[in-house]
């Protein structure tokens, strides 16, 4: 199994008891570094909320990278380094919405670089509306229903379990917005993290599109937040959304930034998110944390010329002016010198005439 621990003496404990390790054991101890799912925010054992307003393209994303995973492929501005098993619940879409649309995504050049046959026999999907109605589909709060799923996933050896939506596999979940009606699916999604199992949970947005919808405890539960909001100009007929990252702990760079996502037919279609760019950019200007833009781009998770050409973007429209940027990074470079902290500026990484002038 993935996330597996390789230990140098292991403590010795009774099956039905709580381990316990001191300090030193833990600093013996051996790990597995966690590998990339998705590089470079999803790793092993880690897990990700995916929430959305219908109809706007999620199911369409999480195909995505449910193949690309599966086959080591690339979706967008991600890679994912090598195949992986995935394991789909699909909770109510059509059996043959479900079979066109892996078919668009496999035979196009949606999902990128990958191995089609990896893809093929390492993704397993169980679907709602493939199962006789006789039988009972998996319903999280129950114990029941999640032991079977943590079963299913030690038979097929899964690194990745996808569950397309919560609604739909939640019977049981009266509540959303109550933190403790919603604690049998986080005690769910916490035994997976202890199997080394990384799950992508699909989840609605709330009426004004803004944020997930239920309890906040719910978003305690995850390393990566990923949300999608309708763009400013969606096109017709076509899945398109504004994707940001809400929350992550691994390591970011500038594919994390807001970008607009549209499903062309030979693939996804990725813009910047200019106005969330410059917005970011203003404010860590006048955050006063950073003294140029060298470190301004390095704090934002951006290259400088992206950061440069935010910056004209902000003078071009009036929002800001070439002296009050260069005042901004003259306050932040005395506010260090105050503090006795060593001011270096350093030669920019890009070649400059890729860039603005650093103000």
């Amino acid at each position: 199994m993935t996330g597996s621990v390789v230990e140098l003496t292991p403590p010795a404990h009774k099956a039905d008891e709580l381990r316990i390790r001191t300090a030193g054991d833990l600093i013996d101890l051996q790990l597995e570094p966690r590998e990339d799912l998705i590089a470079p925010w999803l790793r092993q054992g880690e897990s990700l909320l995916l929430w959305s307003a219908s109809g706007l393209g999620k199911t369409w994303l999480t195909l995505s990278m449910a193949i690309a995973m599966a086959g080591g492929g690339k979706v967008g501005n991600w890679k994912c380094p090598k195949p992986r098993r995935v394991l789909l619940i699909d909770g109510e879409m059509h059996l043959q919405d479900l079979k066109e649309r892996i078919e668009t995504l496999t035979l196009g050049d949606v999902v990128q670089e990958g191995d089609a046959d990896a893809a093929a026999s390492n993704l397993s999907i169980i679907a709602r509306q493939d199962q006789d109605p006789n039988v009972e589909f998996f319903d999280i709060t129950k114990s029941a229903s999640q032991k079977q799923l943590r079963q299913k996933c030690e038979d097929l050896d899964v690194d990745v379990l996808i569950i397309d939506n919560l609604s739909t596999v939640a019977d049981g979940l009266q509540d959303e917005n109550s933190a403790t009606a919603f604690k049998p699916v986080q005690k769910f999604l916490l035994s997976m993290k202890q199997m080394g199992i990384a799950t992508i949970l699909v989840h609605h947005a709330r009426k004004d599109g803004k944020e997930a919808r239920g309890s906040s405890a719910m978003q305690t539960t995850f390393e990566v937040m990923i949300g999608l909001e309708e763009p400013a100009n969606p096109p017709i007929g076509k899945a398109s959304f504004r994707l940001s990252f809400g929350k992550f702990r691994a390591k970011g760079d500038e594919t994390l930034a807001p970008m607009t996502w549209t499903l062309e037919e030979h693939g996804w279609k990725i813009e910047e998110d200019s106005d969330t760019t410059n917005r970011r950019v203003k404010s860590g200007l006048q955050s006063l944390n950073y003294i140029n833009q060298k470190e301004l781009a390095k704090g934002l998770g951006m290259v400088q010329s992206t950061v440069s050409k935010a910056l004209k973007r902000l003078i071009a429209e009036e929002l800001i002016t070439q002296e009050e940027i260069k005042q901004l990074f003259k306050k932040a470079k005395a506010i260090r010198e105050d503090d006795g902290q060593d001011v270096q500026v350093e030669t920019p990484d890009e070649p400059e005439e890729d860039l603005e002038p650093d103000f």
